[in-house]
């Protein structure tokens, strides 16, 4: 007898890896100007129209009743090895940040910041969106107690709407400061750790917007149950993620050398 359920063959892996593999082949041409922007636009909707079948194949398994315990056990395995995995990447960039800011370099005049750069400021829009980041956890908090409480209607989708919101306006405020930055990506190791890091969690908060959008129409066709559910907490664990590395890169970024 076994637990775990196996699915039949599935051409949904190898369509998703070739338009990936597709996409950076396209990337790197892009960047040596061999094709236009717009040939990018080919692979990406591929591959999200693949995701997208993908998981409308795993939603059928679950109605169907095929999602044991022990196969959700795998699936939140699967999000935790992911979520240390992208932790892993963030310290990789905190750790370059540390190093260069320890030991600069005779090139910086052996000076952090360098000699010209003028660092944001702390206690601007950097802590107001640490402050929207902060805020929009307990609204996933929320959302979730919602759920155990069988208050399927309002009170989680408000949570998530509100995730959403506070997501968008986070963007915003730090396209402005990209806007507004004495130094660009270009000044050296300095430039290249702060838009590098910031960008990364940028795209993880885009990600984990659309994450939660999908999650918003996912509650209102009521797919979510106080037993299941964890399609909703896994993008949940997401965004305290992304939350928490937050907070260090405004630890270190804005108030440390601010």
């Amino acid at each position: 007898f076994n637990y775990y359920y196996v699915p039949g063959l599935s051409p949904w892996p190898f369509l998703v890896a070739l338009n990936i593999g597709r996409l950076c082949l396209s990337l790197v041409m892009w960047i040596h100007r061999r094709v236009d922007f717009m040939v990018l636009l080919l692979p990406v909707l591929g591959v999200l129209l693949c995701l997208l079948c993908w998981w409308r194949n795993l939603l059928d398994e679950v109605d169907l009743g095929f999602h044991n315990r022990y196969v959700v056990k795998t699936y939140r395995d699967g999000v935790a090895i992911f979520i240390f995995s992208e932790a892993i990447m963030f310290f990789s960039l905190f750790w370059a940040f540390l190093y260069s800011r320890e030991r600069p370099s005779a090139r910086l005049d052996l000076l952090w910041p360098p000699l010209g750069v003028r660092c944001p400021k702390p206690f601007r829009t950097a802590l107001f969106r640490t402050g929207l980041l902060i805020s929009r956890s307990f609204y996933c908090v929320w959302a979730h107690k919602a759920m155990y409480s069988r208050d399927y209607r309002w009170a989680p989708i408000i949570g998530v709407a509100y995730s959403v919101l506070c997501g968008a306006v986070f963007l915003r405020y730090q396209f402005h400061e990209y806007y507004i930055n004495s130094f660009s990506i270009a000044d050296r190791v300095f430039g290249r750790c702060f838009y590098i890091l910031t960008g990364f969690h940028g795209f993880h908060v885009v990600i984990g917007s659309l994450w939660l959008l999908v999650s918003i129409f996912r509650l209102i066709l009521g797919h979510f149950s106080r037993k299941r559910h964890f399609g909703l907490v896994a993008c949940f664990w997401y965004w305290h993620f992304v939350d928490v590395v937050w907070v260090f890169v405004w630890l270190l970024f804005y108030l440390v050398i601010g």
